[in-house]
């Protein structure tokens, strides 16, 4: 521990510090007869913790281990029964194996953030429509910049129309209807491409990186995975609106149109 400031004399103290007390306390005569052992060991650390406290010993901690091999205090037990099952033997209680595989969710999907869960808990929801019947699919794009924070992409698709119905198929705003979950998320980062430079709500110069992203797409009801393949950051053009960290480092992200072209098989067959 570092010191600042001048150095005061320091005040004599006990030379034994309290612990010559502590090794008469160990000293003592072993318990009369009837005197529970784990007793004795109780009140020896109980004056371990008092005089370490009125020695000035602090952050330490004691640890007791249970011994219970000892014989009882009032007499030795009975020797086990032989030939036959003990009267006091209990059956070792079976522990049931952790279930493998994804997990079905005790409840429904009420917000399109519950979809999270399909890309990052392992977890499906039974109670939502499976891909089935004819198209379109509906799917909604679920995209992860930095690990733990995910959000829906809700313009992606416009290319593929701006009414109603477009929006439903690709970016619905409840989950009730959707189908299909596609989880994009960043897991590289490579050289710089360029600098970018913003002026609202101040001036301020971010860097971009180059990155490759992972697709996966998985069936709501089922969580059964359609796709899982790796994509290029293409999108290479300094950002019109974006989010950044102290580091101030932005990364190049699939664009729109090949975000499209890898979940148009999906959506309208």
């Amino acid at each position: 521990m570092t010191s600042t400031g001048d150095e005061s004399e320091a005040e004599p103290t006990d030379p034994d510090n309290g612990w010559g007390a502590l090794s008469s306390a160990f000293d003592e005569q072993p318990p009369p007869p009837g005197r529970s052992r784990t007793g004795v060991i109780a009140g020896v650390i109980v004056g371990v913790l008092v005089l370490g406290a009125a020695a000035g010993v602090a952050g330490t901690a004691f640890v007791l281990r249970s011994d219970d091999t000892s014989a009882s205090a009032s007499g030795p037990t009975s020797p086990p029964a032989t030939g036959g099952r003990s009267a006091t033997a209990k059956p070792t209680p079976t522990e049931e194996p952790p279930q493998e595989g994804p997990q079905a969710s005790a409840y429904p999907a009420e917000e399109i953030h519950d979809l999270n869960r399909v890309c990052d808990e392992d977890v499906y929801y039974p109670q939502s429509p499976k891909r089935a019947g004819k198209a379109p699919h509906p799917i909604v794009l679920l995209t992860s910049d930095n690990p733990g924070l995910r959000s829906q992409d809700g313009t992606y698709y416009l290319d593929e129309g701006t009414s109603s119905k477009a929006e439903q198929t690709w970016a619905a705003d409840h989950p009730k209807k959707v189908q299909l979950v596609a989880c994009l998320d960043r897991v590289s980062t490579g050289s710089k491409i360029r600098t970018c430079k913003f002026d609202d709500p101040k001036p301020d110069t971010l860097t971009l990186f180059r990155s490759s992203w992972r697709l996966r797409v998985y069936e709501v009801a089922t969580r059964r995975r359609l796709l899982d393949k790796r994509m290029t950051g293409d999108d290479q053009a300094c950002p019109f609106v974006t989010l950044y960290g102290p580091d101030k480092k932005i990364y190049a992200k699939v664009s729109d149109r090949a975000a499209i072209r890898a979940l148009r098989g999906f959506v309208n067959k």
